[in-house]
């Protein structure tokens, strides 16, 4: 007895079927791709905002490779957890990075931009901008506790432009080289860190900082305003931020602590701890 064959309806209705179950496995699978490459832009993301953590990484132009000292010198972290005892910042183990700490220090005795003794036992060469909000929280809740250590002799900090962050960052800086000129840096600093709310990013003008270098008390304004526009000062800025990006340098804030990496924002108790083993090792 012979099999029953498919009538013509039949075969019709069957394929039509089957080429729309295609077409829902089609749509199914662009879904899915769509799906797939959500998740690998969200990873991809996750990982530059963890890259970025250890400083502020908004600088928009002018990045430098890194090399091979500043893959070490940006590597050291701090071991600090919750509720842990702080413990002192790395120090880098490659000698191209331990050249780059030793040549960072001026240790000039009449460098306007340090505080504290050109002797001091351990000097904190650190990179900052004043439109970096990590700065900011720096300059009003670290380095204010870190006081006795600078009256002491212990510490000394010495401040170099990284001015990247805001297309008026570079002018802040030079504001702070004019204010350094009259003798009244860290005046000048603190009041521009004062001044900008937590989490922001200020956007200068030559009117706001001529504002700031009055209530820094800067004694001549006219020679403040000249100064900051000066061709030496603009050099002077884009010098030093090149310096900065030449040996890998890119976030703020940075900061080599004796011979020890702040690699970004760290809190007051691991700074603490970080100067007093540079210290107790310098044997100053």
């Amino acid at each position: 007895m012979s099999e029953p064959t498919a009538t013509t309806s039949e075969i019709k209705t069957t394929g039509s079927k089957t080429a729309a179950e295609l077409e829902k496995q089609l749509m199914r699978a662009k879904q899915l791709i769509v799906v797939l490459c959500m998740v690998i832009a969200l990873l991809l993301g996750a990982l530059v905002t963890l890259w970025a953590v250890g400083g502020d990484k908004e600088a928009t132009t002018g990045q430098a490779q890194a090399t091979a000292a500043s893959t070490q010198v940006g590597a050291a972290k701090s071991d600090v957890g919750t509720n842990q005892t702080p413990q002192a910042l790395s120090e880098p183990t490659q000698e191209a990075a331990k050249q780059v700490i030793a040549n960072a220090a001026r240790r000039q005795s009449d460098d306007p931009r340090a505080l504290g003794r050109p002797d001091a036992k351990v000097t904190m060469v650190l990179f900052s901008d004043f439109a970096c909000p990590y700065c900011t929280q720096f300059a009003k809740q670290v380095q204010p506790q870190l006081q006795d250590l600078i009256d002491n002799g212990t510490l000394r900090i010495e401040w170099h432009d990284l001015a990247q962050i805001s297309p008026t960052s570079p002018l802040a800086a030079q504001a702070g080289l004019a204010a350094a000129a009259q003798g009244k840096f860290w005046e000048f600093e603190r009041a521009a860190y004062a001044s900008a709310k937590d989490g922001d990013h200020p956007t200068y003008t030559e009117e706001s900082l001529v504002a700031l270098a009055k209530q820094a008390g800067v004694p001549d304004l006219a020679k403040f305003k000249t100064d900051m526009n000066s061709q030496a000062n603009v050099d002077a800025v884009k010098k030093s931020r090149q310096d900065a990006y030449n040996v890998g340098i890119t976030g703020t804030p940075f900061a080599f602590i004796g011979d020890a990496v702040m690699p970004g924002y760290v809190d007051a108790a691991t700074v603490r701890a970080t100067v007093l083993a540079q210290a107790a090792k310098s044997g100053k």
